[in-house]
């Protein structure tokens, strides 16, 4: 069989020139040759290292892995012939020199559990990183690579949006020089950027295509055909939410413009604890670009946001108690106290015994919550839409965590009046408490013994037994 001759993009070129032991995020628009660089820096390490070349591949739905496999399989013949097995059951390929290409979809850690637990890898692909897995389970993938004598490495791959958009955003992109080398979690990565422009191999229709979403969705536009992950907005708020209407620096309005500032907290302990700090305006505010604050518009001025430093998608595992003078530090910068609402959930106590809810740890460390009048949730998130729709909802820049993650939240598939859950929708819920406001007192719990009546003035001194 004659060898097939390939000819990578100049992109596909450059990633193939990043040093072995670099990691790779290659984040970039749609259409730039991402996937088949990939197999290309798949078919690259077999070719080194032989039968030492353990690698896997994995999205996080099975069908566009199945057609991911297609494309490798074709590349894979072109190169080695017939002499390449595949097994359907286990979805293993095996060339002809001894190394294996493993394929797998993993949604969930407990997925992760069965098909990878215990196994060993010299090269890890996630491509779709953006769609998932979510990136604690990317990141016990990491754990498996472990081959000995060859260098190691991890590479994904995604465009903006999906679940996962805000922390790879956080992690990879904020801040990142394109091709330039980071420091990130104890390995060397870089961030290679692509769009449809360093793809030759489409036709000129497809670049065409992107030109309905110039219209109906520019954000979109920006996202897909540039790769631009600070454009896009979440499907849930887009329309709603532009930044630089509602964007602002918090120099420009004091503290005592505020007729009110509180913090609305939702707690987590293995998720993020979000905490923001907000309150409504007293009067008109004019800021030096001339944009106006209107009287009563809710404003999240400043937040705290608990997560793990090598990822926003997950919590500290701190106590209330812990994380109360931070709580405290932001206030006090605020020249406010620290007081306000939580998630009514945070209220509950272990049935049967009197243990203190995680409210009750707050007030202890002096952050005076009560539970927020949550209602239904799909309203809240209404209300909220509403108010950016009206220009009466306003972010001040230093909340850097509320811009990453809430702007992009992608709707439910189940439910598409309601923000996905599945991602990290944390500030966005701290938001909704305090704007409901808290309800109307906490709950107490009494004996069973009848109140007594009342008795009547007699004007005679009564006590009743």
């Amino acid at each position: 069989m004659t060898p097939q001759r390939i000819e990578p993009t100049p992109f596909q070129s450059r990633v193939l020139s990043i040093p072995e032991d670099h990691f790779l995020f290659l984040g970039g628009g749609r259409g730039g040759g991402k996937s088949f660089g990939l197999q290309l820096l798949i078919l690259r390490h077999c070719n080194q290292y032989g039968a030492r070349a353990r690698v896997l591949v994995t999205r996080r739905r099975l069908k566009s892995l199945q057609q991911f496999g297609e494309e490798l399989r074709a590349l894979l013949r072109g190169a080695y012939g017939s002499g390449v097995a595949y097994n359907l059951n286990d979805n293993i390929f095996r060339l002809p020199n001894g190394a294996t290409i493993q394929l797998t979809h993993c949604e969930s850690s407990s997925a992760l559990t069965d098909t990878v637990q215990g196994m060993t890898f010299s090269l890890i692909v996630v491509d779709e990183a953006g769609e998932g897995p979510g990136l604690d389970v990317i990141d016990q993938l990491s754990l498996t690579l472990r081959a000995k004598g060859l260098p190691l490495r991890m590479i994904l791959a995604g465009n903006p949006g999906g679940a996962n958009h805000s922390a790879l955003a956080e992690r990879y992109v904020t801040g990142r020089l394109p091709w330039a080398p980071f420091e990130f979690g104890g390995n060397t990565w870089v961030y290679a950027p692509s769009t449809v422009d360093d793809n030759q191999h489409l036709p000129e229709a497809y670049r065409k295509n992107f030109e309905v979403l110039r219209v109906t969705d520019p954000a979109l536009f920006a996202a897909h055909r540039y790769g631009d992950w600070s454009a896009i907005v979440g499907d849930y708020f887009a329309g709603v939410w532009r930044p630089g209407r509602a964007v602002f620096d918090h120099h420009e309005v004091p503290p005592e413009c505020f007729a009110t500032l509180r913090v609305g907290i939702d707690w987590g302990s293995a998720a993020p604890c979000a905490v923001v700090l907000g309150g409504q305006l007293a009067e008109d505010v004019r800021l030096s670009d001339d944009r106006v604050m209107p009287r009563r518009a809710w404003v999240i001025y400043d937040e705290h946001f608990e997560h793990d430093p090598l990822n926003i998608a997950r919590g500290t595992g701190r106590t209330p108690g812990q994380i109360a003078p931070a709580i405290h530090a932001m206030c006090t910068r605020n020249g406010v106290r620290a007081r306000g609402v939580i998630d009514s959930a945070a209220e509950a106590r272990t049935a049967g015994r009197q243990e203190s809810s995680i409210s009750d740890l707050f007030r202890e460390a002096g952050v005076r919550v009560t539970p927020a009048r949550k209602g239904p949730r799909v309203p809240r998130m209404e209300r909220l839409k509403e108010l950016m729709a009206a220009g009466d909802f306003w972010v001040a820049s230093r909340c850097r965590l509320w811009l990453t993650t809430v702007p992009s939240l992608p709707r439910d598939p189940r439910l598409p009046e309601d923000v996905d859950t599945s991602a990290n929708d944390h500030a966005l819920d701290a938001t909704s408490y305090l704007i409901a406001g808290a309800s109307t007192g906490r709950a107490t719990q009494g004996t069973f013994a009848r109140k007594a009546p009342p008795m009547p003035d007699t004007g005679d001194r009564i006590i009743y037994v």
